[in-house]
């Protein structure tokens, strides 16, 4: 695998093993990390956002959960998680890897946020559960995303991607435009086929 995380065809499970030994020696990237779980407390941070509501009911909302530990989200847009079983638990480091033509790309992500959350109210009870990753070293963006799903006191359940992330390299930076129109489409198709696992098991 080159500097840029390329790597000629589909990656065999041996280098993607070595690639992931070496991930988990690795720093974070970035110095805003949760901003994408607390937006609100990082006021000069730019980050996309997008939310789709996927149905309702405890049921649609287990099964939307489900969804994001079995990463359906990345499924969307032609990825893959290794290891394909990657906890959501804090401190696991995973690497997703793309297509790209004849060439894949594999890059190295942490999960730096977990969330499992119950609030209680008048009008009912309110559930989020997700997680954010973010950047390590060898990865070619600096940032984070985040997947969180929720269900309001209504019952309405609803998915939120969120991505604060900027290019790290040059080669990043030089198709930079490139790299934004993807991130912005790759949102939605996430949500899509997070949406379409939930109400199909749902």
């Amino acid at each position: 695998m080159n500097s840029l995380g390329l790597v000629w065809g589909r990656p065999s499970p041996a280098l993607l093993a070595k690639e992931l030994d070496a991930a988990t020696m690795r720093a974070v990237t970035y110095d805003h990390v949760g901003s994408t779980i607390e937006p609100e407390q990082w006021p000069l941070r730019t980050t996309h956002s997008r939310s789709v509501t996927i149905g309702h009911g405890q049921t649609m909302f287990e099964a939307a959960c489900e969804g994001l530990r079995r990463w359906e989200c990345h499924r969307g847009v032609g990825a893959f998680v290794f290891p394909d079983s990657a906890p959501l638990t804090l401190g696991t480091t995973l690497l997703v890897t793309l297509r790209l033509g004849p060439v894949s790309i594999i890059v190295p992500d942490r999960i730096v946020a977990v969330v499992d959350d119950a609030t209680q109210s008048a009008e009912g009870t309110h559930r989020t559960f997700g997680f954010a990753y973010g950047t390590i070293e060898g990865h070619q963006e600096r940032g984070e995303e985040s997947y969180l799903v929720e269900k309001d006191a209504q019952g309405v359940v609803t998915a939120t991607i969120r991505v604060d992330a900027s290019a790290a390299t040059w080669g990043a930076k030089l198709v930079s435009p490139a790299v934004i129109a993807f991130q912005h489409a790759a949102v939605n198709r996430y949500l899509g086929a997070l949406a379409t696992y939930a109400r199909s098991v749902g």
